[in-house]
């Protein structure tokens, strides 16, 4: 099979590690990361060909990445790979002034000194909004478990024989196969018409990823069957707008730890805590719940 190289340059001071661990997608299908040796491995669609990706540090700069395809790619195609990862770790992404309002905080200078806010996302939204449905109201293993589930079931295989998440189009089956082969109980009819929704072009990335009104994504957002406060609110974040906190029991677990307090504070304390942090009160939490993640 074709190995082909190409490196991604990263904004200083980015640290990959630090990204791909900003929260669990990197543990959920097709994502495979090794802790000793810092390698992430996935498996990404490059039109019609499912390729083998891995990417790893070159050095304080740059990323190293290695495809491998079925056939050699064409120059747009590894151009196109080079891409897909630009977004999934929101190397565009400006959190320069988030940084600003990091610096004047103590708790949070880490974040600035760092990199850190870039929260990887998958490649598409259908992905994104898919695994964000199969978080809610259930365990994290329970997550993986779904998630797994449905690539091994749907997803074409690359190369190595790992498979990549499946399209929406792939994903149109009956809300029988969701519970009985999937695993996912009550989500069985959201993730079914999520996929039809997507299929029928009456939902696309643009629909979430296009610059609009943050109240008017969260609309969006919540308007989707099966979507509450917390998944819009972690949807929001991987969409490039964090007003939103999206809490849950163990947002308000972690803060009572933080504070040293006996009781979850309410999620109105909760509110006021970051409300002079807006426009990014959410990332602002985020990074506050995953600090210790990142020692």
């Amino acid at each position: 099979m074709p190995l082909q190289t190409t490196n991604i340059t990263v904004p200083s001071p980015f640290e990959f590690k630090l990204c791909l661990m900003g929260h669990g997608w990197i543990a959920l299908s097709p994502h495979q990361f090794d802790e000793a040796t810092e390698r992430w491995q996935t498996v990404l669609r490059v039109g019609r060909k499912v390729v083998d990706v891995l990417v790893f540090a070159r050095d304080t700069e740059s990323l190293r990445v290695e495809i491998t395809a079925k056939s050699k790619l064409t120059t747009a195609e590894v151009a196109n790979v080079r891409q897909q990862l630009r977004h999934m770790m929101r190397l565009d992404d400006d959190l320069s002034a988030f940084y600003t309002s990091c610096k004047s905080e103590p708790q949070r200078r880490w974040v600035a000194k760092r990199g850190g806010g870039r929260l990887l996302r998958s490649a598409t939204m259908f992905e994104d909004l898919m695994k964000l449905l199969f978080t809610t109201n259930t365990t994290w293993t329970s997550t993986e478990l779904m998630t797994r589930n449905l690539v091994e079931a749907l997803g074409s295989k690359a190369p190595s024989g790992t498979r990549a998440f499946p399209t929406a189009k792939q994903c149109l089956r009956d809300e029988d196969f969701y519970r009985e082969i999937v695993r996912c109980g009550y989500r069985a009819g959201a993730a079914a018409q999520l996929a039809q929704s997507f299929v029928d072009r009456e939902l696309t990335d643009e629909t979430f990823l296009a610059e609009q009104p943050s109240d008017q994504l969260w609309d969006r957002l919540c308007g989707l069957r099966g979507f509450g406060p917390y998944a819009a609110g972690q949807a929001m974040r991987l969409c490039g707008h964090y007003d939103r906190l999206a809490i849950d029991s163990w947002c308000r677990a972690t803060i009572a730890k933080m504070e040293g307090r006996k009781e979850p504070p309410t999620d109105q304390a909760i509110e006021r805590r970051y409300a002079k942090l807006a426009p990014f009160q959410g990332l602002a939490m985020w990074c506050d719940l995953t600090a210790n993640w990142h020692e």
